[in-house]
Parts: C-alpha cells; sequence; structure tokens
C-alpha cells in the first residue's frame, strides 16, 4: 500500500489491548507498531520466508504459511480484529477467506486497490491496456493480483456476504477522498464485522 495514511487510520480504528490478527503480515513493521503503539496482542501470517525471519526478528509472533491454512490454526473469536492489508485482491476463494476472517475475529479491515479509479478509466479507455497507476504498479503479467473491483464492486460483494461497514476511508496520492470515491480514490479502507442475523 503506498499511502502512510492508510496504516494511520487502521492505528486509529483499533483500540489499545485488542487481540489482532494481521494476514499477510510482510515484514512486520506495521504489526510491531501496533504492539507498541496501541499495546495490542498481535500475531501474523505470512508465506514469505524472508519476511517471517524479519518478524521474528522484531520480536512478533507470526507463523509462516497461507492465509487460509493460517487461519485453519484459531478457534472461533480468538481475536478482536483481522486486517487483510493490500492482500485482499491477492486471494481467493474470497467468500470462503471472508468467513473464515470473521469467524476467528470479530471485525475485519481490509484494503484493497480501486480499479474504478478514474486513471485506471483512462487507461483502458484510450489505451485499450491493463492499467498501471500508483495503486496498481505492476503490469499484469508480474501484479499479484487475481482479482480487479471497484469500490462498488466491494459493495456489492458486502451486501451479498452480509457484511456490515463499521467504517471506510478512501485515499490517493493527495490524501484522504471525500467525495465520489470509487473515481477519484487510489485506495479502499473499510472495516468489516457480520451484520445480525434478522
Amino acid at each position: 500500500m503506498p499511502y502512510a495514511q492508510i496504516y494511520d487510520q487502521v492505528a486509529a480504528w483499533i483500540p489499545p489491548t485488542s487481540r489482532v490478527l494481521d494476514l499477510g503480515t510482510g515484514d512486520g513493521a506495521f504489526l510491531e507498531r501496533l504492539v507498541k503503539t496501541n499495546r495490542v496482542v498481535g500475531e501474523g501470517v505470512e508465506l514469505d520466508a524472508e519476511h517471517v525471519t524479519r518478524c521474528i526478528e522484531r520480536g512478533l509472533a507470526v507463523h509462516q504459511g497461507d492465509v487460509m491454512s493460517g487461519l485453519d490454526q484459531y478457534g472461533n473469536g480468538a481475536f478482536d480484529y483481522i486486517l487483510l492489508l493490500g492482500t485482499f485482491q491477492e486471494l481467493k476463494p474470497s467468500e470462503q477467506l471472508v468467513r473464515e476472517a470473521l469467524r476467528v475475529g470479530r471485525r475485519l479491515v481490509v484494503s484493497f486497490s480501486n480499479f474504478g479509479h478514474i486513471r485506471v478509466r483512462w487507461q483502458l479507455l484510450v489505451g485499450g491496456r491493463t492499467p498501471v497507476t500508483d495503486a496498481l504498479p505492476s503490469p499484469w503479467f508480474r501484479t499479484p493480483n487475481i482479482h480487479f473491483f471497484t469500490i462498488l464492486d466491494f459493495r456489492d460483494f458486502c451486501r451479498e456476504m452480509r457484511l456490515r461497514h463499521v467504517a471506510s476511508a478512501y485515499f490517493n496520492r493527495r490524501g484522504f477522498v471525500r467525495w465520489f470515491p470509487n473515481l477519484r480514490a487510489d485506495i479502499a479502507l473499510c472495516l468489516l464485522e457480520a451484520a445480525p442475523r434478522v
């Protein structure tokens, strides 16, 4: 994720002493920040062995493996927050992943690149090629993304999955996007929970 404000917003959403599971922890820099500043009880799941080593050097509890097998290790309600920051569009099956995340955690924080951004639309319309932008920096044959979707698509997905948006924030290179995020935001950040059964 290219914008530091995204991490600031996630940190603001997570109360002190929360139990947090970071899926796709990377090198552990953000999880370490949450442990130190928010005093969270944090764990991570990361596939890359070098990243896992770096996390352990930071003193973090991180399990090496893919996200789905990482979630299998935990019982119902083991965490307050599950983080999927910049990895949601890289994983499948999406529905099963979200169900498992909300089995293990009370709330889910998801960030993703918005394929509806004006620069993406313009590159497709004028150039006729898969876009390359700040939020989608790799050509199609090198990108880890397997899903290309917009903010509106994600809202439809949440309705179908019966997920409630607790909070949302949208960003581009200038900072927060308040108006027309599906057109103007590169990155979307959503705090979700399962909608109550009626």
